[in-house]
């Protein structure tokens, strides 16, 4: 148990599961282990496997709030929202004065179209943890879906105040400022997004429609700018495409045209943000066409990049050492 806590620690949640799992089958009701384990899979995007350990722990201990707490949110990442809601019920019946409790079911409220409700929710999570920036995020989601933009840009001014470098909020609060037509404010906060982040795209676009007005060669930089980074995001968006097509040779064992693609991707790719999963199924496909040597190289950089990387991890288990 141990062990896979460090393992987790250290964000190699595959190999953490591994031993986890070993650990339950010995002592299969020890709360912390079964917590552990749970969280471990919700990471790994296994939502209902974590849900039906944390409805163990609420079994096991039902009279604790964060119990019940951890079961909505395994359930809301299942898609169980009905399910995930009567949980944190149960869970502000046992702490009434939990700010996330209350986030959490406001949070589900509004995913559930109860809008009312949820701003109620979000009110009194804003006021029991006021020092909690998701509590204000979420908010101003529902605050701009339901085009109450004033309200929105209150919340935004909260959000930035509590996470001044976030260049995602100075976005969203440039956005709401904008669509009121306070111009000069807008373009104040999407300045401060783009010094965050030289690379957000969304931020550069519309603060060239912001200047335009008044500055047109810097309107012309500024889309130069946004040019490029949309252009990035088209690349990978290529080699996402040759990973596909991959993918389809794979299943189709055309194992020579796999590999062919999955080197084209990764000619392509550089330090792109999806080289792990390239490296992994390139060494699949290496190993499948009999090219074991080249495959674990492939396995293994696949796996320093990624330690969570379950394919690559078991692969490389099956490899003769």
């Amino acid at each position: 148990m141990r062990e896979g806590q460090n393992l987790a620690s250290q964000g190699r949640l595959a190999e953490a599961e591994t031993s986890l799992v070993q650990a339950e089958r010995v002592i299969p009701n020890d709360i912390e282990l079964l917590t552990l384990l749970a969280k471990v899979k919700g990471r790994l995007g296994q939502p209902e496997e974590a849900a039906a350990l944390f409805r163990r722990i609420v079994q096991l201990k039902p009279k604790v709030a964060e119990n019940h707490l951890n079961l909505a949110i395994a359930l809301a990442d299942a898609k169980q929202l009905d399910a995930a809601l009567a949980e944190t019920s149960a869970a502000i019946s046992l702490a009434p004065r939990s700010g996330p409790i209350h986030l959490n079911r406001a949070r589900l409220l509004a995913d559930l179209h109860r809008n009312e409700e949820a701003r109620s929710e979000f009110a009194l999570s804003s006021k029991l943890d006021p020092g909690n920036p998701d509590t204000f995020y979420y908010w101003s989601l529902l605050e701009h879906e339901q085009a109450h933009l004033a309200k929105e840009t209150e919340l935004l001014e909260t959000l930035v105040k509590l996470q001044p470098n976030s260049d995602r909020d100075f976005f969203f609060l440039g956005r709401s400022l904008s669509e009121q037509s306070r111009h000069a404010e807008s373009i104040t906060a999407l300045r401060r997004a783009i010094e965050l982040n030289p690379h957000a795209g969304d931020a550069l676009y519309m603060l060239a429609m912001e200047v335009k007005r008044q500055d047109p060669s810097e309107a012309r930089t500024l889309m130069k700018r946004f040019v490029e980074v949309r252009d990035d995001a088209a690349n990978l968006d290529a080699i996402e495409t040759l990973g596909n097509q991959a993918y389809t040779a794979s299943k189709q064992q055309n194992w020579e045209e796999a590999i062919r693609l999955l080197h084209q991707a990764l000619a392509q790719c550089n330090e792109c943000s999806v080289v792990a999963g390239l490296h992994r199924n390139l060494g699949l496909a290496l190993c499948e066409h009999g090219n074991l040597r080249e495959g674990k190289q492939e396995l293994q950089q696949a796996l320093e990049l990624d330690p969570n990387d379950r394919d690559a991890e078991a692969a490389l288990k099956m490899l003769p050492k």
